[in-house]
């Protein structure tokens, strides 16, 4: 039992915040030193508009992050409540007064501040920090990142570059509340996925929105320097992709109205440029698109020095005849596992880049590994005798479009108006055969006067208007491979 506390005092870093408060009410273990930073003010019930540091942390496109001061003041006073101490203060040392101190300090910078920084600045101080054990350092300084915000801009500098402890907490507490904005975005996608709805999830977002407005961690983030650009770089994508999610699935929701007012602040707090405005969907965009050519670019390498290993894990994965979302967290896992590595970000990766490598692969497995890909669900081909019997065709024609069927999910039976031509949903369509090429032509609705008929592939025929005509397809075949993974149902003409 000892050597299993040893353990897990030793490992509880790895797990997410509300894992190690679950482990900690369970074990007597301390949940680690980022993590009680930000639980000290995560679960705080003061608003974040009480109190706002007076700077804005902003980014450009394709440009470093950097801070903007806002002009005239503002005070960076405290919460509804103050920031806890992380660890109890007991004891008589000379850290532990100095903690008592720093709590005691008034949330606006002023003489206790300027005393208190003498102090914290002095060569005995910097000696009792060196002689205490490691227990009472991370108090320490854990309580001093809480407090940088009642100091003034210069002397938080002067200390962040003093004592090198206290830059790493001011690392670790970004990368902790990385990790737990990545932790939701994991959650969303989940609900997504089941076709839930995102109502539950505000609660716990919200919290996180008002610790990261919070003077505390405003303050903290203001202090990351040129050797954190990849945690700060890392925060402010997670930051930018939850907020596109807020944007994309609050409003009309249950406790929106919120979440939608914080997303707000945040926007102008991390992404407003004076001169400018905001920029965040510029910046987002260029950021995912960068991940994924990164992604392409490795995929391309790996495919060029070791094609089997990917063929044999991808094929444990997506199985024949079964169709599989490209948002599933195993083709993550398998993507990340083949090609990335755990610097590269989550949740950047689109159905379209997973797409393109999944043809990519298809080019090295032959027959048997040649992917059929409609929107967002792919699959291997079904297994011989496992796709539904259709009637003969009656020409070439029908012939080539009962091949193109048998590679994309099932929709409702095409209707045979005459020779070529089908109702397809709402939608009269004229196939013809162009040498082995077959082509789709709308005839009815009619297009618009003066204007032909736009004539395109039969593939992209289906990828545009399927979405369109049967939009719960791809959701529907996934649900039916699951229940008969075997079946491999096809498009039927009647």
């Amino acid at each position: 039992k000892q050597r299993f506390l040893e353990a897990l005092a030793g490992n509880i870093h790895k797990f997410h915040l509300q894992e190690q408060q679950s482990l900690a009410r369970v074990f007597p273990v301390e949940i680690s030193s980022e993590y009680s930073n930000l639980a000290s003010f995560v679960g705080d019930s003061g608003g974040p508009e009480d109190s706002l540091p007076p700077t804005a942390v902003v980014a450009a496109p394709g440009a470093a992050t950097r801070t903007a001061a806002s002009p005239g003041g503002g005070s960076p006073g405290a919460l509804g409540t103050q920031p806890a101490s992380v660890l109890p203060m007991d004891g008589d040392g000379p850290l532990a007064e100095l903690r008592r101190r720093l709590a005691t300090l008034p949330s606006r910078p002023g003489a206790a501040a300027e005393e208190l920084l003498e102090k914290l600045m002095d060569d005995k101080t910097s000696n009792e920090v060196e002689g205490a054990d490691a227990r009472s350092r991370q108090a320490f300084f854990a309580d001093l990142r809480l407090s940088l915000f009642k100091l003034s801009e210069s002397a938080q500098k002067d200390l962040v570059e003093r004592f090198q402890e206290l830059r790493i907490e001011v690392a670790r507490l970004v990368d902790s509340m990385t990790q737990e904005i990545s932790r939701w975005l994991d959650e969303e996608q989940a609900s997504r996925r089941s076709g839930g709805i995102a109502t539950p999830l505000f609660p716990k977002l919200k919290q996180l929105f008002q610790a990261v407005l919070s003077a505390p961690f405003l303050t903290t983030f203001k202090h990351l320097g040129s050797a954190e650009k990849r945690g700060k770089e890392s925060f402010l994508l997670k930051l930018a992709l939850c907020l596109r999610v807020v944007a994309e699935r609050a409003a009309g929701e249950m406790g929106g109205e919120s979440v939608l007012g914080q997303a707000a602040q945040l926007r102008k707090r991390f992404f407003h440029v004076e001169g400018y405005g905001e920029l965040m969907e510029d910046w987002l965009q260029n950021r995912v698109k960068q991940s994924n050519e990164e992604f392409a670019n490795r995929v391309g390498i790996v495919l060029g020095s070791s094609p089997q290993a990917v063929l044999a894990r991808l094929r444990r994965t997506f199985r024949p005849g079964r169709w599989l979302s490209l948002d599933d967290p195993q083709v993550e896992e398998d993507l990340f596992a083949l090609f990335l590595d755990d610097a590269f970000p989550r949740h950047v990766l689109t159905n379209e880049a997973i797409a393109k490598v999944l043809q990519r692969v298809s080019s090295y497995g032959g027959a048997t590994c040649d992917f059929q890909i409609y929107g967002s669900i792919a699959r291997l081909p079904p297994a011989a005798g496992s796709v539904g019997r259709a009637p003969p065709p009656q020409d070439a024609v029908e012939a080539a479009l009962l091949q193109i069927l048998q590679r994309l999910p099932p929709f409702p039976a095409l209707r045979r108006v005459r020779s070529g031509r089908y109702l397809f949903g709402r939608l009269e369509v004229e196939f013809l055969l162009r040498g082995s090429t077959l082509l789709a032509k709308v005839v009815t609705p009619s297009p618009t006067e003066g204007k032909l008929a736009e004539q395109t592939t039969a593939e992209e025929f289906f990828a545009s208007q399927g979405p369109e005509e049967f939009p719960n397809a791809a959701a529907m075949a996934v649900q039916a491979s699951l229940r008969s993974p075997g079946d491999a149902p096809t498009t039927r003409i009647e």
